[in-house]
């Protein structure tokens, strides 16, 4: 389970800085922007979903 955790803040750390970077490119095209800002989206509901507590750990107290 740590690892997956790691993996998440991985993760999460790797969409931020690649969706901004995607997103704010002056080059970029329309799509390109959107497509950044998805890839930040979904970043962030990863980074949310690491700071729910877990249902299995409620259920047992």
């Amino acid at each position: 389970m740590k690892t997956f955790r790691k993996l998440q803040k991985v993760a999460i750390v790797v969409g931020m800085v690649y969706g901004l970077w995607l997103g704010c490119n002056e080059a970029a095209t329309d799509k390109d922007s959107i497509s950044g800002m998805v890839i930040v989206a979904l970043s962030v509901i990863v980074a949310l979903s690491l700071l729910m507590p877990d249902a299995k750990q409620e259920e047992s107290l």
